[in-house]
């Protein structure tokens, strides 16, 4: 009797190049992403065609359309992911893309190669904020920054009459340089004389200087 080989049976309907497509469809190397996040499923996509051209499920030639166009766009969607991959590399990959148009698995090692730098990267930059954050918590780093800030003194103004203006300093920086002479040479100069003045310390360190002021007779005022 001859033995048949099972490969002389095939299943009703289908020939000997659907087996194929099939098998083919097995040995993709794109084979493992998964079908459940394509846009179309295969079995939509294959009733779909058999009612667009007219013909039941068991048309070979459909199914076999079906498939390709199935097989289309599932290898679009991966060079769409590939390509958003590719646009997450640095720069210098970047440049270098430009020039040469790199191949799937050129991105894929280089991913795998980049993502440890990102990784050594975030450690470096973590280890130099809680070293920022330490030396801002020292006592003395604070008083450093206080006294390397420019601070300027605070002047207010209040009209007491037509002719008499009270005049306040407030000296935030304990070691800034006050020069009293140099205010009354001001003052003087826009046609104010002193009459009486004070000054205290207040107990967080700030210089208070209150200056009880007259304007000239000749000069004509207008406070606001």
């Amino acid at each position: 009797m001859l033995a048949l080989s099972p490969h002389h049976f095939f299943p009703m309907g289908w020939q000997p190049e659907d087996i194929t497509a099939h098998d083919l469809h097995y040995e993709d190397p794109f084979a493992c992403y998964p079908y459940e996040e394509l846009e179309i499923g295969h079995d939509d996509l294959l009733r779909h065609c058999s009612v667009v051209a007219g013909k039941d499920d068991s048309s070979s030639s459909t199914k076999k359309l079906c498939h390709n166009a199935y097989e289309r766009d599932r290898r679009k969607k991966l060079n769409g992911l590939y390509s958003s991959l590719r646009a997450l590399l640095p720069e210098s990959d970047q440049a270098r893309k430009k020039k040469k148009k790199l191949s799937i698995p050129l991105i894929v090692c280089r991913v795998l190669k980049y993502i440890p730098e990102l990784q050594r990267q975030i450690e470096r930059l973590s280890r130099r904020k809680e070293e920022i954050l330490l030396a801002l918590s020292r006592p003395e780093e604070q008083s450093h920054c206080v006294r390397s800030a420019v601070q300027y003194p605070m002047v207010s103004a209040t009209c007491l009459s037509k002719r008499e203006v009270m005049v306040q300093v407030c000296v935030v920086n304990k070691d800034a340089t006050f020069s009293f002479s140099k205010i009354l040479k001001v003052l003087e100069g826009e046609g104010l004389h002193l009459m009486n003045s004070s000054n205290y310390t207040t107990c967080d360190g700030r210089f208070v200087c209150s200056l009880h002021l007259q304007v000239s007779s000749t000069l004509l005022t207008d406070w606001v």
